[in-house]
C-alpha cells in the first residue's frame, strides 16, 4: 500500500466500519417470538432487493407475517436499529477531511435505516453519500464501485476502500482498488497513523 495520504477519493463502507452494534434480527426474533435461524434465513433472500431498494420494508414485513404467521407492527428493521459510533474509523475520517482528502460514505443500506442515520446525525462526516438503495446498485458489484467513480470523477489508482465483508473487499481489488478489509482491528488505525502527525 502507498502512504495513506497519496489517494484522492476515499470509500468507507458505514455499518461495522464507521458505526458498530447494526444488527437487529436478533432482537426483533426476542421480541416477536420468531425462530432466529427461521427469520435469518428469510431475511437473507429479502437483503439484496431491500437495499437495491426494489422492495420496500412494508413488503417485506407483509411477507414475513404471512410466512411466519405473526402480526409485525411498523418496520422492526428500524425500531431495533440503534448503532453507535466507531471513534478509532470516525477520527480517520475526521483527519483525511481536515487533510483536504475527499471522503464518502459507499454503503449497502435500505431507505428506512438511511432515514434514520440521517435523522440522527450519523452521516455529516462524509463529503458524499451513495447508499445502495438510491444508486439501486448493491456491493459487490463492480457497478457500484464505478459508479461511485464515475460521479467522483476520480480513477482507480487514485481511490482507497474500507469495508467489513471480504466479498466485498475481493470485488473492489477485482478492478484494482486498493481496499482494506475492517474487522474492528488495529490495522486500519495502524495505516493511518500517519496522518495524525
Amino acid at each position: 500500500m502507498r502512504h495513506p495520504l497519496d489517494y484522492d477519493l476515499y470509500i468507507f463502507d458505514m455499518g461495522n466500519v464507521v458505526i458498530r452494534d447494526i444488527t437487529t434480527l436478533e432482537a426483533i426474533a426476542r421480541h416477536y417470538g420468531f425462530d432466529f435461524d427461521e427469520l435469518h434465513d428469510d431475511y437473507s433472500h429479502y437483503a439484496f432487493p431491500l437495499m437495491d431498494g426494489t422492495i420496500d420494508s412494508a413488503l417485506y414485513w407483509n411477507h414475513v407475517e404471512h410466512q411466519l404467521g405473526i402480526r409485525v407492527s411498523g418496520d422492526p428493521l428500524v425500531e431495533f436499529f440503534r448503532p453507535r459510533w466507531n471513534p478509532p474509523v470516525v477520527e480517520i475520517l475526521e483527519a483525511l477531511r481536515a487533510k483536504g482528502k475527499r471522503v464518502v460514505c459507499g454503503s449497502n443500506t435500505y431507505a428506512p435505516h438511511w432515514e434514520w442515520l440521517r435523522q440522527h446525525g450519523f452521516l455529516h462526516v462524509f463529503d458524499a453519500l451513495y447508499a445502495s438503495h438510491e444508486m439501486g446498485i448493491s456491493k459487490p458489484s463492480k457497478r457500484f464501485f464505478t459508479h461511485i467513480m464515475e460521479k467522483e470523477q476520480v480513477a482507480i489508482p487514485k481511490v482507497f476502500f474500507v469495508d467489513d465483508y471480504e466479498e466485498n473487499i475481493v470485488a473492489a481489488k477485482a478492478i484494482g482498488i486498493e481496499s482494506y478489509h475492517y474487522s474492528f482491528d488495529e490495522g486500519l488505525p495502524n495505516i493511518f497513523s500517519a496522518i495524525f502527525t
